[in-house]
This record gives C-alpha cells, structure tokens and sequence, in this order.
C-alpha cells in the first residue's frame, strides 16, 4: 500500500511546525549569546563563557536524560521542556529589558537551557519514529533539516537587527517561540507514552551503560559519533573564532547575522536536495565527502574577515550537510530499538558533544592571547584531523543507500561483515 505523504501525518507536520517556530527564537538567542556576553563584560574569553555554558548544560544531563527519557512518557518530557525554555528566556528577557542582565544570569539560564535541551532531543527524535513510517524516515529527516536551515536563515538576521534596536527583545521573542511549541505538542493525537522495556526496572546507571554498549558495539554508529566528537568540537572553535574576530573588527551585528543568513540558505537548498542525494548517493560515501569539503573550507576563513567571503565558503561547506545529517539519523532511528532509542541518542550526543564546551572559550582564549588568524589555522587543523576516524572505518565506507540497510535482530547491518565491533 503506498503511504500518504509526510505533509498529511497531521502529528508530524504539528512537531515539524511547532519546533519550527521554537528553532527560529532559538538560533536568536545563539547569535545574541557572545553579543551580549562581549557587552556586559568587554571581554571575548568572558563571552565566550556563555555559549559555553549552554553547551555545558547539554553534556552534563545528556546520559542520565537518556536513561529518563526511555522511562518517561515522551509527549510529557517534550511539554515540559518547552516549558521551562519559556520561563528560562523570559527571565533573561526581563532582566535585559530592566537593564539589570549580569553574565551570571547569561551563564545560568544557558546552562539550564542546555539540561532541557539534553531530554528534548532524545524524546523528539523517539516522538518522530512513533509518528512517521519507518520507509518515510529519510525524507522526514530531511525535512527537519529543511526546517533547521530555514531557521537560521530567518533567526540571526532578525536576532541582530531586534539586539540592534532593543537588547532583550531577541529573548523575549525567543520565550515566546517556547511557549508556541509547548502549545502545539498538546495538539499532537498519537500517544507518547514511556517505552515498553519488557523486563525488569533497572538502575538509571545500568540503563546509561547499555546505551553506551550499544553505540561503542556497532561500528557504523562508533565511527559516525566519534567523527561527530571531532568535528563538532573544531567547527565550533572556527565559527566561535569568526565571530569574535568579526566582533573585535567592529562588524555590525546584523552583518555577522548575515554570515549565518548565506550558510543557512545554502543548507535549505541542501535539505530540498537531501532525499535525492540520500536515494541515489551511499550513505558511508555521503558521510566522507561532507567531512572533506568542511576541512577544505574552513583553511582560507583565517584570512579574511569579509562577511560575504566568509558566508560564501559556509555555504559551500553546508550544502551537503543536510543530507549527510538526515541520512545518518535516519539509519540510527531505525537501527535502534524502541526501549533504546532515549539511551542510545543521548550516548551518542554525549560523545559527539563531549568536547564541545571547551570549544568557545578556547576560541576566547585564542583571539585574545594569539589572535584572530592563529586561532582560526588552529580551528582548521582540527576540522582536518577529524576525517581520521571516517577514513579509518571500513563500515563506514561499505554503508550504503537506505534500500540496502538489512535489520537482524533490531540491529541494522551495512550488508558488510564488518559492521559489528
């Protein structure tokens, strides 16, 4: 029987519009972030704290979310966050409005923002293989990052022009988009109740653990999270970097707005090539040539502090993005078994995101002590030295198109021997 195309899975479209708005506010409040940060203390190391602590927040409870998100009802974890963004961005938005903002209060509600974002991500992406037939999960997948990309199209645009007039409207806008989202889950019809485990309760540590065994046992997934650890940690040290030096040049805030605007309308047309490329190109092969042309063109940003130079090589570099992103979730959606999908999501973005705190203060601690070109070759050599554990892995290299992803057991296999470590 043919399916009924995703833009009449009435709860698909409901999670797909509802995070849209939240992800607009959001990719806001990432751009306002070392904005404000820089004005309140005039220091880049002391801005770059701020991100920092969202990224912080998000490491820290991403195992033990994991772990909850696997035991509580899913459609309930999703409400609740939103919830609490609202409260968190509606309180940096009073503070701001009342001139009354300290980095302390930047730093608290980035790391709370960050905790609540560790058990979003796991609930949605189990809320999305409930709702959306497994045969259409790639293409829902790229509709996310359609979604995503659209975002940061619209957000830093606006989030600089709106910091431009008034500082704390970003936040407010971005309380406002939380709360949009927490109304919309409660129009969502299909239940999102706590996975049926089928066996005994186990300690929340015992839980973490047989997540963890899951992702270091299947050697697509290892290699892909180890990848993920690398170059999530040197791209946000380089686009960290472009923004301080960009802030230390005296470059108006709706401009640095303007370099995420070119990446992102380059990611949106990414996203609307995705489902072709996923159909038609492997995936492992997907995976490696994204991860070469982000080394290829993260070298010449420490030369330049030209908006438009530096959108351009963005946009050349996101163009593939979406469709590397959308394959590789879709094949760890699908691999995974349902009473996992919490545990495996958050170990995996644990290690994927382990290092990525240290990322904006170092990138604060370079421009500053070395400046701006040093710190930008050393973002560089970092993004390089990434490709190694893609280059390295045979199953990645023998992983290939959706059609082909054989599933024994719950466990996807590449059609390779290798696939299990």
């Amino acid at each position: 029987m043919k399916l009924a195309p995703l833009r009449r899975n009435r709860d698909f479209m409901i999670l797909w519009s509802g995070e849209a708005v939240s992800a607009i506010g959001t990719s806001m409040s990432v751009l306002v972030f070392p904005l404000i940060g820089y004005a309140i203390t005039h220091s880049t190391v002391q801005a770059g704290l701020a991100t920092t602590a969202v990224l912080l927040g998000r490491v820290v409870a991403r195992l033990p979310a994991g772990a909850l998100v696997d035991r509580w009802a899913r459609g309930r974890v999703l409400l609740l966050t939103r919830v609490s963004g609202a409260v968190f961005y509606g309180s940096l938005a009073a503070a701001t409005l009342a001139h009354h903002l300290t980095l302390a209060h930047l730093i608290v509600v980035g790391f709370l923002g960050g905790i609540t974002d560790s058990f979003f991500a796991p609930a949605a992406s189990a809320a999305v293989r409930t709702v959306v037939p497994q045969e259409q999960l790639p293409v829902a997948y790229s509709q996310l990052q359609a979604r995503e990309h659209a975002a940061d199209l619209v957000g830093p645009p606006l989030g600089g022009a709106l910091y431009s007039a008034i500082r704390g409207l970003p936040f407010l806008v971005d309380a406002i988009s939380y709360a949009i989202s927490a109304i919309s889950i409660t129009r969502i019809r299909t239940p999102l109740p706590a996975p049926d485990n089928g066996s005994a309760r186990k300690t929340v540590f015992a839980d973490v653990a047989e997540g963890l065994r899951f992702v270091w046992r299947h050697a697509v997934i290892r290699a892909i999270i180890l990848w993920g650890a690398a170059i999530n940690f040197a791209v946000t040290l380089v686009l960290v970097t472009v923004t301080l030096r960009l802030v230390r040049a005296g470059t108006h805030p709706a401009a640095i707005g303007l370099v995420d605007t070119i990446a992102a309308a380059a990611g949106l047309l990414g996203a609307i090539l995705a489902p072709l490329i996923i159909k038609r190109m492997r995936t492992g092969a997907t995976t490696i040539v994204t991860g070469i042309i982000l080394a290829i063109i993260v070298v010449p940003l420490a030369w330049t502090t030209s908006v438009p130079i530096i959108g351009a090589l963005l946009a050349a570099g996101f163009l593939l993005l979406p469709a590397n992103n959308s394959g590789i979730s879709a094949y760890m959606v699908s691999v995974v078994p349902n009473r996992l999908q919490g545990r495996v999501n958050s170990a995996g973005g644990f290690i994927s995101d382990g290092m990525r705190p240290i990322a904006p203060a170092l990138a604060g601690v370079l421009v500053g002590s070395v400046g701006g070109r040093t710190a930008a070759i050393t973002g560089a050599a970092f993004v390089v030295l990434s490709l190694v554990p893609l280059l390295a892995s045979s199953a990645i290299r023998s992983l290939g198109r959706p059609d082909t992803w054989a599933t024994i057991g719950g466990v996807a296999e590449p059609n390779s021997p290798s696939n299990l470590g």
